[in-house]
């Protein structure tokens, strides 16, 4: 490249763009092409190599000059004040929206009009104009090129240092051009001296070239052209344009454009074209061709043929990343609505449906968890592989981030149809995935919606089938749920719930009531359970069982569960200073709170603040939270270690946590309500919880039955020897005050269970 400062003007109404753009193209080095960058963008098969320096830094860049317009209109001043100068600009990157004013399209077009050289670059976010549109605009030039935002530096790099060499190229072959001109102006009595001058410049051109005869004979061609299109010297010897041509359509992927295009043109001889060519071998070139007129008469046609085929694969290959997950190749969100949109339009047209189904993988977080992120997305890219095995040609699976797929499956016949689909879906998963050796089971939760009648555009549809996905998710996953529009009012129910939970919390509406755990053989009172209840301004007292799960899902429970903790300690501590002894009160620690890192370090913090010992507090755990969540035992560990009685509720209705027995020390189990409730009228519910008993008997573990409503249930709980219970029949939940109540009227510490009716 010719040491000559290139000037480059940058047109944005950002002045921050102008900075970034000066900043990244700026270099102290000489004005040299790096062979690395020329390698990058024009590959190593690049026919005319740019010489570097010996030593050369590989990231050297031209020394460019640079101007900035804020406008278009500014823009094109300068432009035309710097062709009139004498020293004109190479390059322009232009913002394709410069409100207000001209936009980039206007300022393009008014650009060419002053210097029709300049290399030209759209610089945009998103585009106003189509591709399409942009050419009908501004005509298929070589000379522009498209850059998304955000830049790449190195692509912003590549590009200048690409087009302004380009731009010298095409200004000494433009020199070159006058140069020749004015010799032929001035030789003219040299035409033999003037054609040798013409074969050079012909032959120093990287197209191809052919000039044919009104009569399709071969008047003369570049060895260019030979080597683009392989031409044997046979044909080339017939001088038979006809035959030339046979040879060249045999080559092509769609010969009938090209020789559609050729028959029009020699019917119309004045006017020109452009036009795209493939090649079998995938091998791309821009075809132009233009009149041969001598002395004002047409007298053939001058055919050019530039190959674009790395230029073109590299605009397919941005496209591509644009629209294709990087990991598992799958269409993306963007893909995904477009291909969404087409399918809204052909049912539409056709008055037919189709389906959007939802996945989400089951516990994939463990999967990162425990084996690595690398894993997990191996995992992914496997199940990507798998799932697309399941699609038909007209069906699409793209993948939005994360663990979560959506498919579109077109042309539904009835509803059975998607059933199928959704059951082919589960059953691939049944399989193992093997992932780095290790077999990985891997289950899915579905979620579906089918247009017209779960919504009539692409966010309703996907909002919809998320939602039916989290409904199958929370009935336990690897199933499929349809949506509904009960669905739709859970959510709304949930979402407004949500927000007057945060309410709740910032004007302390959360009480607690308290019911004592009861000694059926000497009536004594063991302790007592706190209860949460919500105090809602105008729904009135709302038990747990009503926004404790929305509570869960949203993350509120852990603000919510420290404010219990706190208020329960300073209850025992209110107790006491009005004549109470102190109370064992158990509290209820939801999932959530278990797997935060520092809970037991919080509740150590809290009962040190309220110098409450950690024996009188009790940590009641679900069965469940054990099972799925072996991590947590040693959280639990923590706290047992610190003097916190532990708790196991809902003892039976799991299906493995008794396992967990031996290793968490667990100090009281509690059986679940149900098993309770149907003393003595079922069998089986007897038979577990004798069972428990002497399963809890053989580690030494006291049993606590909850839920216990009549004197039936206590005889029973009595000859199993079950002497702790917790119930409406000893006690409803009761308030504070009331609890001081037992003890100031002389029965403080037990339950007259004899005269409970029989």
């Amino acid at each position: 490249m010719n040491d000559i400062g290139l000037r480059i003007i940058i047109i944005d109404d950002n002045p921050a763009i102008h900075q970034d753009f000066i900043k990244v193209l700026t270099t102290n080095q000489k004005p040299k092409l790096s062979k690395k960058l020329d390698d990058e963008l024009f590959g190593e098969a690049n026919l005319n190599p740019v010489e570097t320096t010996p030593g050369q830094n590989e990231q050297d860049l031209p020394a460019f000059e640079f101007d900035t317009a804020t406008q278009g209109q500014e823009g094109v001043e300068k432009i035309k004040l710097a062709l009139e100068s004498g020293r004109p600009y190479a390059l322009a990157f232009v913002d394709i929206r410069m409100p207000p004013g001209w936009d980039g399209i206007e300022t393009i077009q008014r650009i060419w009009r002053v210097d029709k050289d300049i290399q030209v670059v759209i610089c945009t976010a998103y585009s106003d104009y189509s591709w399409e549109e942009t050419i009908q605009k501004l005509g298929v030039r070589d000379s522009l090129l498209i850059l998304k935002k955000p830049f790449d530096s190195i692509a912003v790099k590549q590009l200048a240092c690409a087009l302004s060499r380009k731009w010298l190229l095409a200004r000494d072959a433009k020199n070159h051009t006058e140069l020749l001109n004015r010799m032929v102006a001035e030789r003219t009595e040299s035409l033999q001296r003037s054609l040798s001058l013409l074969r050079a410049t012909i032959e120093s051109s990287a197209d191809g070239i052919l000039v044919l005869d009104l009569n399709k004979k071969i008047v003369d061609y570049n060895m260019q052209f030979v080597i683009i299109w392989n031409i044997p010297e046979s044909i080339l010897e017939k001088q038979d344009g006809d035959l030339l041509l046979k040879h060249m359509l045999e080559k092509l992927q769609t010969p009938d454009e090209l020789l559609n295009q050729i028959n029009y043109l020699y019917k119309h001889n004045d006017d020109s074209s452009v036009q795209i060519i493939r090649f079998i071998n995938r091998k791309i070139l821009e075809c132009c061709s233009q009149p041969h007129r001598v002395n004002g008469v047409t007298v053939g046609r001058v055919w050019s043929f530039h190959d674009i085929t790395q230029q073109s694969y590299l605009q397919q290959k941005l496209e591509y990343q644009a629209s294709h997950d990087s990991l598992t190749n799958l269409p993306n969100r963007v893909l995904f609505n477009d291909r969404t949109q087409q399918a809204i339009a052909i049912a539409s047209r056709h008055e037919s449906n189709f389906a959007v189904l939802f996945l989400d993988l089951d516990r994939f977080k463990l999967v990162n968890d425990s084996l690595s992120h690398q894993v997990g997305d191996e995992l992914l890219k496997t199940v990507a592989i798998r799932l697309s095995k399941l699609l038909r040609k007209v069906d699409t699976l793209a993948r939005l981030g994360g663990d979560e797929f959506v498919m579109i499956i077109p042309d539904l016949a009835k509803k059975g149809s998607i059933v199928n689909v959704a059951q082919k879906i589960l059953m691939s998963f049944e399989k193992p995935f093997l992932i780095a050796g290790r077999e990985i089971t891997m289950n899915t939760s579905i979620g579906i919606s089918v247009y017209p009648t779960d919504g009539l555009n692409i966010n309703t549809l996907l909002r919809n089938a998320d939602l039916a996905m989290y409904q199958a998710k929370e009935l336990g996953g690897n199933q499929f749920k349809f949506y509904t529009d009960n669905l739709n009012q859970q959510n709304h129910y949930r979402s407004t719930q949500e927000i007057e939970l945060q309410r709740a919390i910032t004007h302390n509406e959360f009480t607690l009531v308290y019911q004592p755990q009861i000694d059926i053989n000497t009536h004594q009172l063991l302790s007592v359970e706190a209860l949460i209840r919500w105090q809602h301004p105008e729904l009135g007292e709302i038990l747990p069982l009503d926004f404790i799960p929305t509570a869960e899902e949203t993350g509120l429970i852990i603000p919510i569960g420290e404010w219990v903790i706190r208020e329960v300690c300073q209850q025992i501590i209110r107790w006491r200073k009005n004549g109470l002894p102190y109370l064992r009160v158990a509290v209820n620690v939801a999932n959530q709170q278990l797997k935060q890192v520092g809970f037991a370090s919080t509740i150590k913090k809290i009962l040190q603040e309220y110098k409450v010992k950690p024996q009188y507090l009790e940590i009641e755990l679900t069965e469940n939270i054990i099972i799925t969540h072996a991590e947590v035992i040693h959280m639990i560990k923590q706290l047992k270690d610190f003097g916190i009685t532990i708790v196991l509720d809902n003892v039976g209705t799991g299906s493995s946590s008794l396992n967990y027995l031996k290793q968490l020390q667990v100090d009281r189990l509690k059986i679940d309500h149900t098993f309770v409730q149907n003393i003595p009228n079922a069998q089986t519910n007897e038979v577990m919880m004798e069972a428990i008993m002497t399963m809890a008997r053989n580690l030494n573990l006291k049993v606590v039955a909850e839920g216990v409503e009549t004197k039936k249930q206590i005889n029973f709980l009595k000859r199993q020897h079950c002497i702790q219970a917790q119930g409406y029949y000893l006690s409803k939940p009761l308030s504070p005050k009331d609890i001081e109540s037992f003890f100031k009227e002389g029965v403080p510490i037990y339950v007259d269970l004899e005269n409970k009716e029989k």
